[in-house]
């Protein structure tokens, strides 16, 4: 028994791997951005989490009268500084990301339309192909039904059936 991919024309078989190529790129891609994503994700995270127990450290160990006023606007100016850093890190994880998906389509695209247009004459010449040989077999048909004589019942049939 042949398996299916011995069973596909040539035309198809380059379509199916332009289109599996196209597409393991394009997953590629996809993890890739999610994992910068995710350790954009985990870094200031971590970096968050440490800030907010250092804080939270001070704030409970130190004493009042020892607190430093100034502390909470810094702690917030450098929380401030983390979140654009981390606004401009996931801007750039997104620009890379569709960079990545715009060369991939750039690269890949053109082959895949070039071998769905082969796919699809070769699709068009076997059903011209088949769309003959039907034709002749239904002439061939026809011509040998003309060689046969009609029944008697057949040739009277407008006459109804009399019995």
């Amino acid at each position: 028994m042949n398996s299916f991919v011995e069973t596909l024309s040539p035309a198809a078989r380059n379509h199916a791997e332009a289109r599996i190529d196209y597409y393991t790129d394009l997953s590629q891609a996809v993890l890739r951005s999610l994992r910068e994503l995710s350790d954009v994700n985990l870094q200031f995270s971590r970096d968050l989490l440490e800030d907010s127990t250092n804080a939270l450290r001070t704030a409970l160990l130190t004493p009042p009268n020892e607190r430093d006023a100034n502390a909470a606007p810094q702690r917030a100016e450098a929380v401030t500084h983390k979140l654009q850093s981390y606004q401009q890190k996931l801007a750039q994880v997104a620009s890379d990301f569709q960079a990545e998906l715009t060369q991939i389509a750039q690269q890949r695209v053109p082959e895949a339309a070039r071998t769905a247009s082969e796919l699809a004459d070769a699709g068009r010449k076997a059903a011209g192909k088949h769309l003959v040989d039907e034709a002749s077999r239904f002439t061939s048909l026809a011509q040998q039904n003309q060689a046969f004589p009609q029944a008697a019942s057949m040739q009277s049939a407008d006459e109804g059936n009399k019995n």
